[in-house]
């Protein structure tokens, strides 16, 4: 039986399950603090609507995808620097007077079900929603699932790396492009996490001795250790347009 389609406007008691998917599906230091993080649940009370959730028969949250409004006038350079700065806009100023865009933040998925096609559903469903809520369609900062992997190649060459069959060479990439998306640009500098260097370590598990790139599992790029005994990573993301689709 598929699971049922709902959101936290209509089954707020879902928000527990909620962070634990999205948490489950991201290394740790992808919650710490940045100025979107600080947001990220302001979003949640401001946009509940707009948090979509997939629940299975017993109750249990199997996959999900946040989501807000926008301002965008449908040009790549018009785009916000990435998911940092659309939670700040729509978090301390809220809604657009007239949202012309969706924003998909987030799209998390319990890992026994990652086969069934439910991250498809759900960009599906955000498409049918901006149709009302969003007519430009769906904006999405995508974070590279195979990245990690690579953190040493620029995000720009990377995501335009294909397969021996032609095919978008990262798999959540390839499921917007194969889904009609097209890709706009890169957000170089997405989400930017700023701790000290102590913070890192014990994240890590080995020291950071001097200033450089760091390795970072999980991290899309390397973590960059200053002179002032911080770290910084800064999250580069693809951006990518779904457009609008009514509903049959």
């Amino acid at each position: 039986m598929n699971p049922a389609l709902t959101d936290l406007a209509r089954d707020p008691w879902l928000l527990p399950q909620l962070d634990a998917l999205i948490g489950a599906n991201m290394p740790a230091f992808m919650s710490w603090e940045s100025p979107g993080n600080w947001r990220w649940h302001g979003m949640y009370d401001r946009y509940p609507a707009h948090q979509l959730c997939l629940v299975d028969g017993d109750g249990r949250l199997v996959a999900a995808a946040n989501g807000l409004p926008v301002r965008w006038d449908g040009t790549a350079s018009s785009l916000p620097s990435g998911s940092d700065e659309v939670l700040v806009e729509a978090v301390d100023h809220g809604p657009p007077a007239r949202p012309e865009a969706l924003c998909m933040l987030s799209v998390s998925v319990e890992p026994a079900h990652r086969a069934a096609g439910h991250a498809e559903r759900l960009l599906t469903e955000a498409r049918h929603r901006a149709a009302v809520d969003g007519p430009r369609g769906v904006i999405i900062p995508v974070r590279p699932t195979r990245k990690p992997r690579y953190p040493l190649i620029p995000i720009e060459t990377y995501a335009a790396w294909s397969g021996p069959d032609g095919r978008c060479f990262d798999p959540w990439l390839r499921t917007h492009l194969e889904l009609g998306a097209r890709q706009l640009g890169i957000a170089a500098a997405s989400l930017v996490i700023r701790q000290p260097v102590e913070r890192w370590e014990a994240e890590l598990g080995h020291p950071l001795p001097g200033p450089g790139d760091h390795v970072l599992p999980g991290g899309l790029v390397p973590l960059r250790v200053g002179e002032d005994g911080h770290g910084t990573y800064t999250e580069p993301n693809v951006w990518v347009h779904h457009t609008a689709a009514p509903r049959s």
